[in-house]
């Protein structure tokens, strides 16, 4: 198989070459800025590439720029983007270079009017990692395909059903056509009706134009098969199976090769649809493809031997050490064709029509990944750069989804209505004097819920609480909209040893990689656990014989989590952050 893998590799790496762009930079242009900073128009289901060119600042305010960063455009369904200094992660130095450029590319799958978000990293020699956002402008036209050849025009070839398709014939004026549009439909008007295709699929479309009344056979391979091929004497190893294929030979030169059929033993075929002039000798030659290693570096792919085509076909005919089969077919045809062509009709289906589901936890919109390509929508209006099967949103309205085929073809889902919560309100609980707890960390216009153990307290809806009795305090704020978060536990026995036992901290907060515990006196505990904020604990760790502990948290996803200490039946939590 060592050949087939050397002809994917060749595939792949000349597919990537078609992937991998590089934009040109326009040092025509002068001033800060983007240019363009309109795009041209796109077509939904053509291939679209442009270069936009920046000319970078060199200072503000007296402060050099040291280095930009292009960290993200949002684009249109099916367009990607790529900058001249990929190799660097998108870098700049305007010191060394005011100028850089962006490759925009792709297949437009959906047509609308996009606004462009362009994102930039700035770093001045006072700041670093300061973001600048940027809008230029993109039109994506529906699609208008027209395909020709030279018998005929199609207007509108491919597209989602139900299709129509228009055609023009490029061959006015002669004696006769014949039209068969691969639909079940036929024709012989010089330029036919348009046809309707209600079903996915392709189809082929057989156009014919005559100038005169003479009768012409028409001869056309359609199926040529091999029923048995030894491997004794045709030289390829016997311990292998197959890999077969045939070549077709027109007066002694080849004009035809069959796919390989690989590791299959006869009988294996080929369909085939070749037209074979009645005056000329047609040889068929079989052929047994090296595929090992060993057949690949040390000898040539094994003759089996040949057949001469005999027009009213073949079973169970020799070619050397194999044995074949093959089916001509005879058309009469009065009068003989001038022009024959033929083109496709490529007709797709639609997705369907996408679920979607709101989780007010995370602020996520979301449908299931089916391996598409998703466009959202708030109020109707298209979300610049939101294309994956999920999006987290800013702001309340009306969301839904447009799930899109790779050819253009979408469907919608019911609008959701969801609430957005801002998720960097963060209440916390703190001690005051005199026994008074109190919460910050929220706006003011938020109601307040103080419950102790578990059990709300009536009529404390203020953010200050006078403490008259021990316990675990939590505050649930709630927003206008219905947002609720939830504080710490803050836990209190109003004694001695609960102030000693409550002395402990945690860092670094946020943590990465690593997060320490530590008692800020003689007090042992008997474990550490980590909890998610579902309430769920994720992970448990025995306390060591010391009065600190630094447990390894390098595997745990980023977000908000609580490290609760536990001694016997008492516990203390804190929350804290891993990036």
């Amino acid at each position: 198989m060592l050949k087939l893998l050397l002809l994917l590799t060749t595939t792949l790496f000349i597919g990537s070459q078609l992937v991998a762009q590089v934009c040109t930079i326009n040092y025509g242009v002068s001033g800060t800025g983007i240019y363009p900073d309109s795009l041209p128009d796109g077509t939904v289901g053509q291939s679209y590439s442009t270069d936009v060119t920046f000319v970078m600042p060199l200072d503000t305010m007296g402060y050099d720029f040291t280095n930009f960063k292009i960290l993200a455009v949002s684009l249109p369904a099916g367009l990607s983007w790529e900058c001249s200094n990929n190799t660097n992660s998108c870098n700049y130095n305007p010191q060394v270079s005011q100028y850089g450029c962006v490759n925009i590319y792709g297949t437009p799958l959906l047509a609308g009017v996009y606004n462009i978000d362009v994102t930039v990293i700035a770093d001045l020699t006072v700041i670093q990692g300061y973001p600048f956002n940027f809008q230029i402008y993109m039109e994506v036209l529906p699609s208008s395909t027209t395909t020709t050849n030279t018998g005929f025009s199609m207007l509108g070839s491919s597209g989602c059903m139900p299709l129509t398709v228009d055609f023009t014939n490029n061959n006015p004026g002669l004696v006769a056509y014949s039209w068969d549009f691969g639909n079940g439909n036929t024709s012989t008007a010089e330029n036919p009706a348009p046809q309707i295709y209600t079903t996915p699929g392709d189809y082929v479309v057989h156009y014919e134009a005559y100038n005169n009344t003479s009768v012409v056979d028409i001869y056309t391979l359609t199926n040529v098969g091999i029923t048995a091929m030894s491997n004794y004497g045709g030289g390829f190893p016997s311990y292998e199976s197959a890999d077969p294929y045939f070549i077709l030979k027109e007066n002694g030169t080849a004009i035809y090769q069959s796919a390989f059929i690989l590791d299959t033993d006869p009988p294996v075929s080929w369909p085939t649809s070749i037209l074979l002039n009645p005056l000329n000798t047609y040889v068929v030659e079989i052929w047994e493809a090296d595929e090992t290693a060993a057949e690949l570096f040390f000898g040539a792919d094994d003759y089996m031997g040949s057949h001469t085509l005999n027009l009213a076909g073949c079973s169970g005919c020799s070619a050397g050490t194999s044995t074949i089969n093959y089916t001509i077919n005879h058309q009469v045809v009065n009068p003989s064709p001038v022009v024959i062509s033929a083109d496709t009709v490529h007709v797709y289906d639609f997705p369907a029509v996408p679920v979607i589901s709101f989780d007010p936890l995370t602020q996520t919109m979301s449908t299931p990944d089916l391996g598409l390509v998703y466009q959202w929508y708030l109020n109707g209006t298209i979300i610049a750069g939101a294309i994956s099967n999920s999006y987290v949103i800013s702001q309340s309205g009306n969301y839904s989804v447009a799930a899109i085929t790779l050819q253009g073809c979408s469907a919608s889902s019911l609008y959701l209505p969801a609430t957005y919560c801002d998720l960097s309100i963060d209440p916390v609980i703190s001690a005051g004097a005199n026994g008074f707890l109190f919460v910050t960390g929220f706006p003011a216009n938020y109601d307040v819920e103080w419950s102790l153990n578990n059990t709300i307290i009536p009529g404390q809806s203020n953010d200050t609480l006078y403490t008259s009795q021990a316990g675990d305090y939590v505050v649930t704020v709630t927003s206008p909209e219905g947002c609720t978060y939830t504080t710490d536990i803050f836990s209190t026995n109003l004694g001695v040893e609960d102030n000693t036992l409550l002395n402990w901290s945690i860092f670094p907060n946020p943590a990465k990689d690593a997060v320490t515990v530590a008692l800020n006196n003689d007090q042992t505990m008997d474990e550490i656990q980590l909890i998610d904020v579902t309430g769920r604990v994720i992970r448990t760790w025995k306390w060591q014989n010391s009065s600190s502990m630094t447990v390894n948290i390098q595997d745990i996803p980023s977000g908000y989590f609580i490290l609760q200490l536990v001694n016997g039946s008492q516990s203390w939590v804190k929350r804290f952050i891993i990036e």
